[in-house]
């Protein structure tokens, strides 16, 4: 393998592995929508969607992470006041569900040569160089669903959209997720 191929390679890895710190690092999205015709201020328990889950969640592929959002949401809810009702009365259900999607960055990056020369004695211009740099990354979206128990309709959806970091540990995961719950629902119950 020639030098120049090994420092190509050797670019490429660095820039890759900056690309997913940053990445990493990036911001999360939020959104809400609700049913203004429900009336969230009778809320005062809910109940877990015990229902099977499409084949394709996120979620339900990765148990231990479902477990630690659950936790998440049960933390945010009762930080609000709710609590967990029995099954013959509760006020409105929670589901969760995640996907991911494959998405891909192109970073085109070049420099152009200049030169120096038009007016007085002058020096010879050079030539740029550039490259292309391809990141594919996973991006999750986590979804919050509450449904009104009475008319059994969804009340209130709030989505999170972002990259999640593999290599954390359970603790800092838990916090990870903990905060952006406690975000998505920020707008819970919303406000009319």
């Amino acid at each position: 393998m020639s030098k120049q191929i090994r420092n190509a390679t050797f670019a490429v890895v660095i820039l890759t592995v900056s690309l997913f710190f940053l990445w990493g690092c990036s911001s999360v999205s939020y959104k809400t929508d609700f049913d203004p015709e429900i009336d969230f201020s009778g809320y005062k328990t809910y109940m877990w969607y015990a229902g099977k889950m499409p084949d394709d969640d996120a979620l339900s592929a990765n148990p231990l992470v479902k477990k630690r959002v659950a936790a998440g949401i049960d933390k945010a809810l009762q930080a609000k006041g709710y609590s967990i009702g029995t099954e013959d009365a509760f006020d409105f259900v929670v589901i969760i569900h995640a996907g991911n999607k494959e998405k891909m960055q192109i970073t085109n990056y070049g420099y152009g040569g200049y030169g120096y020369g038009r007016y007085g004695s002058g020096w010879g211009g050079y030539g740029g160089y550039g490259g292309t740099d391809v990141y594919q990354y996973d991006e999750t979206t986590l979804v919050i669903d509450v449904m009104d128990a009475k008319k059994k309709e969804m009340a209130w959806r709030g989505t999170a959209t972002g990259i999640v970091k593999d290599n954390v540990d359970r603790e800092e995961q838990q916090k990870n997720i903990d905060n952006v719950v406690e975000k998505m629902l920020s707008d819970f119950p919303p406000e009319k």
